[in-house]
C-alpha cells in the first residue's frame, strides 16, 4: 500500500503483510518522523491516508548513513500496532536471560523486541517510544557507568521519560533498590540472579510505577496538557 503523510507529503509504500487487516493502525513518517495514523477498518480500507500530528525530537544524536526515506522494517519494528498496543524494548545478550523476560513480557501482552547492539537500539528508538526499555547497564558498553543507552534515556524529554518504564538488569545492586533506581535515572533495578522472579518484580515495579504517575497524569488529562 502507498503512504503518504501529510505534513511532509512524502509518499512511501509499505508491505500489505505489515498492514493489520480491519484495525486502525499507527506509524511515523520516516523523513518528518510525525505520527500517521491510518484506517484500515472497513469505512477507511484502501485509502492509504493518514492524519499526521507533529512529534517532539528527542535531542540525540544519530549518526545515520542510511536514507530516511527508504523503508527499513528491522529499524522500524512496530510501524504499524493497534493503538492501545504496549511495546518492551530488550537490551540484554544472554539469551537464556532474553526467553526467560520474553515469557513473561508476552503473557503480559507486550509486543518485544530485542536489540542486537546499542547501536541497534538506538536506532530502534529513534523510531519508536517504547512503553518499556529493559537493559543490562553493561549491555555492549565496556563500562556500566558510560552506556550509550542509558545515557539516551536519561536525557529524553520528561514528557517523554515519565511515559516510559525502564528497568536496569544489574549484577552490582540488589532487586529494587531504591537508591540505586534514583542515581541510574531508572525506575526499577533487577539483579540479575533474580531472573527468576522476573515476573513478579515488574509486576510489582509497574504497579508502583503507575501510582506513582497516576494523579500527575490524570491532573495533565483535565487540564488538556497530557
Amino acid at each position: 500500500m502507498e503512504i503518504s503523510c501529510n505534513t511532509c507529503k512524502s509518499r512511501f509504500n509499505v508491505p500489505d503483510e505489515k498492514l493489520p487487516e480491519g484495525k486502525l493502525a499507527s506509524l511515523r513518517c520516516p523523513k518528518c518522523k510525525g505520527k500517521i495514523i491510518v484506517d484500515l477498518t472497513n469505512e477507511g480500507s484502501g485509502s492509504g491516508k493518514g492524519e499526521t500530528a507533529p512529534i517532539k525530537t528527542h535531542g540525540f544524536e544519530f549518526d545515520d548513513s542510511a536514507d530516511d526515506n527508504e523503508y527499513n522494517p528491522d529499524e522500524r519494528p512496530f510501524d504499524f500496532l493497534e493503538e492501545e498496543g504496549k511495546t518492551a524494548l530488550i537490551c540484554e545478550k544472554d539469551p537464556a536471560v532474553v526467553k526467560a523476560i520474553n515469557t513473561v513480557l508476552d503473557i503480559m501482552e507486550y509486543s518485544v523486541t530485542v536489540a542486537d547492539s546499542m547501536r541497534d537500539a538506538l536506532r530502534k528508538m529513534k523510531y519508536h517510544t517504547y512503553d518499556m526499555i529493559l537493559i543490562n547497564e553493561s549491555f555492549d558498553a565496556p563500562d556500566p557507568e558510560s552506556n550509550g543507552i542509558l545515557i539516551y534515556i536519561e536525557r529524553l524529554q520528561m514528557d517523554v521519560r515519565r511515559n516510559i518504564f525502564v528497568g536496569l538488569l544489574t549484577r552490582r545492586f540488589p532487586t529494587m533498590d531504591n537508591m540505586a533506581a534514583f542515581l541510574k535515572s531508572v525506575n526499577i533495578t533487577i539483579n540479575m540472579a533474580d531472573i527468576d522472579k522476573i515476573d513478579r518484580i515488574l509486576g510489582r515495579g509497574i504497579s508502583e510505577f503507575e501510582l506513582f504517575y497516576a494523579i500527575f497524569k490524570d491532573s495533565a488529562k483535565k487540564l488538556g496538557v497530557a
